[in-house]
């Protein structure tokens, strides 16, 4: 198959859902594969990068990475959040190497360059001879840091490395179409779980849209949801998306404020979208929930799990319990999915796999994905 997808692949993947095959185990335990996806997948798309709400004063610095990139996401003096390539134009040595809260000038340790918030050149100790610095150097060349072209949405930073891309408003258009109705204003950021799964990024991302192996993996989430509500997952676009819905009896014994303005069955709709490639979002009658999937490895996947209440409980200490006990609640259920997406790495290992097999009723959503991929890197 070599490093994409040959015709018998793609013509498996493009038959009707019962008829169908997924990707095939290269995609999956192929360290080329992973290789060709950085240069497609996650370069010529929006992904998610972080959180203004990390980066709160003029001078905070976060570390990021994209595809192997490393990345710097920095609040500047105007107020503003921008992205840029964490190399100095010079030599290119790693420019920041930690994050940082209010820094004023960014210098290189290599040379001494110094950058300001903006990226842009202020002085370069030495530069004409020994102590003939240039100290104007902002003002007669034109030398900055390389910027990746970043747009936002809510709290979220997206990056887009090629810069080529339709605009987020278009990336983000699906979203808006089968999420109408929420309205995510209302929420401000609490916490973070983070935590690592040892399968390929595309088995973690499959799963949180799988809503069959609930009824088998998570008993906790199986009691929340309405038994006659879930359906399986559908695609418009770059988005894969399903609803359920609550237990009302379950959810009446939330304690956290319900968002203002849902008016009858939207106040126990969980609304799920996975938008290509790798973010998750869940809108919830109490919560908001950011689900970072990014891969480390061919073989592993990191989650960060960013979860946003409505604003009067992300902070007030009467709901530090309830923040506490929702945060161990995810903290345990990743570590349910990890297991079994483990198994699934492993099982990819056996030569005899065909790409598997698909429900119609749930595994439309899965099918989808795997279309998109094929779509991105042929």
């Amino acid at each position: 198959m070599g490093m994409s997808l040959d015709q018998s692949a793609l013509e498996a993947l493009r038959k009707p859902v019962a008829e169908a095959r997924g990707l095939p185990n290269a995609a999956f335990v192929d360290p080329d594969f992973h290789e060709l996806e950085k240069q497609t997948v996650f370069s010529k798309s929006w992904v998610f990068a972080g959180r203004k709400s990390e980066v709160p004063k003029q001078g905070d610095i976060r570390l990021a990475e994209i595809a192997g990139e490393p990345l710097i996401i920095v609040r500047g003096r105007d107020g503003a959040v921008r992205v840029f390539y964490n190399v100095c134009p010079h030599r290119g040595a790693r420019l920041v190497t930690e994050d940082r809260r209010g820094t004023r000038i960014m210098t290189c340790k290599y040379h001494a360059w110094a950058y300001d918030l903006a990226g842009r050149l202020r002085t370069r100790p030495h530069f004409n001879g020994p102590g003939l610095h240039d100290e104007k150097a902002g003002s007669t060349e034109c030398v900055s840091l390389f910027e990746v072209r970043t747009d936002f949405w809510h709290d979220g930073i997206f990056v887009n490395l090629d810069g080529k891309a339709p605009p987020l408003p278009e990336y983000l258009a699906p979203l808006d179409r089968q999420a109408e109705g929420f309205d995510i204003s209302q929420f401000a950021y609490a916490d973070t779980v983070s935590g690592r799964f040892n399968c390929n990024w595309k088995l973690a991302v499959e799963n949180w849209s799988d809503v069959y192996h609930v009824f088998a993996v998570h008993p906790g989430l199986n009691q929340m949801m309405d038994q006659g509500q879930r359906t399986g997952a559908d695609g418009d676009g770059n988005l894969i998306y399903f609803r359920w819905r609550y237990d009302e009896e379950f959810l009446s014994r939330d304690p956290l404020p319900r968002v203002q303005g849902l008016e009858g069955s939207a106040r126990t709709l969980a609304f799920n979208g996975h938008l290509y490639p790798g973010l998750a979002i869940s809108f919830h009658p109490t919560m908001f929930l950011f689900w970072d999937f990014k891969p480390i490895g061919h073989d592993r996947t990191r989650l960060d799990l960013h979860l946003y209440y409505v604003a009067s409980a992300a902070h007030d200490p009467d709901h530090a319990a309830t923040r506490e006990g929702k945060a161990k609640y995810y903290t345990g259920l990743n570590a349910e999915d990890e297991e079994v997406c483990r198994l699934m790495q492993e099982g990819r290992q056996a030569r005899g796999y065909d790409g598997g097999r698909f429900s119609p009723f749930w595994d439309r959503g899965t099918l989808h994905f795997a279309n998109l991929v094929a779509q991105s890197i042929t």
